[in-house]
């Protein structure tokens, strides 16, 4: 699709310059009968001269017009879900799964296993909407959710660094609370799902806990708790047990990678996406052609009215 981002300096040149095309042709004048011989040679050269020039700055004005290749907007309907992942970066992540400090290699520390799975994870959902939240004391936004995976692993790349050590502490309440108003602001598909991944003790006040379970089943979100090593009588795990979803105790890379999979098969619904294409700068194919041509027919003038 073309389209000119600047339309009205087409209208101008019309304004200005096709009074000056309609005008009718000049009548020459000859101060010797001699310069008669060669005067139909010379006129077809004014003609070819005025079709040049002419054209020049039509390609000139169409070029300052700034036309656009590709400037389109496309509406496409995918089956697609909505999945915000919600991770703990709280200093306890900085910990292991299944190491007592024998073994000459260091295992990763549970905050590398998240992050390469929610790595693998991205990189595996093409057409889903993904987002990213991190908690510590306090709960925030890094990425919404979109279908832009390229951002949203570069975040994931550096997720260690997302938070001072200052705020990493353990607020699951406030995690959950801020990934709900998230699908509120930002979620379109009907297949909903919240994964929180957490090694977190915190504790859930029983009545912030059944606001949270009324919100969870009114939007029908899906709450998959990806619990670390978390004990059965910890508040999130049973709050994970009272709501569509599950929950996974995690113990290795292995159990992970398997709660992923499972999360996976959860059947996608059908949403609406505006996408926008990029656009394409054409105006260097008319304004250097342009300047060639007005340059040619100005060196050819010259040169005929220097041999006159």
């Amino acid at each position: 699709m073309y389209s000119l981002a600047q339309p009205g300096f087409l209208a101008l040149g019309a304004v200005l310059l096709l009074p000056n095309l309609l005008r009718y042709g000049r009548v020459w004048q000859y101060s010797n009968a001699r310069l008669l011989r060669n005067a139909g040679r010379r006129d077809v050269l004014s003609i070819c001269l005025n079709v040049v020039t002419w054209l020049a700055l039509g390609l000139l004005l169409i070029g300052l017009a700034n036309p656009l290749k590709g400037l389109e907007h496309i509406q496409e309907h995918l089956k697609a879900r909505d999945v915000l992942l919600t991770l703990d970066l709280s200093l306890s992540m900085e910990g292991f799964l299944d190491w007592n400090g024998n073994g000459k290699d260091m295992p990763p520390t549970k905050l590398e296993l998240i992050r390469d799975a929610a790595l693998a994870f991205v990189r595996q959902h093409e057409h889903d909407r993904l987002g990213l939240i991190v908690f510590g004391d306090d709960a925030f936004g890094v990425w919404p959710l979109s279908m832009d995976r390229q951002i949203l692993s570069r975040c994931l790349e550096r997720l260690d660094s997302l938070l001072p050590p200052a705020l990493r502490g353990t607020h699951v309440a406030k995690a959950l609370e801020r990934s709900l108003d998230h699908f509120d602001d930002m979620g379109q598909s009907d297949s909903k799902i919240l994964m929180l991944l957490t090694d977190g003790l915190d504790s859930i006040a029983p009545e912030v806990a059944d606001q949270l379970v009324r919100r969870l089943e009114q939007h029908r979100i899906k709450l998959y708790v990806l619990g670390m090593q978390l004990s059965e009588n910890t508040s999130i795990v049973t709050l994970g047990r009272r709501v569509e979803g599950g929950y996974y105790n995690i113990n290795n890379a292995e159990e992970l990678a398997q709660a992923l999979r499972d999360i996976d098969e959860q059947e996608a619904s059908s949403i609406t996406i505006n996408r926008a294409t990029e656009s394409q700068d054409l105006y260097p194919y008319f304004v250097f052609p342009g300047l060639v041509l007005l340059l040619i027919s100005s060196v050819v003038r010259s040169a005929w009215v220097w041999d006159v």
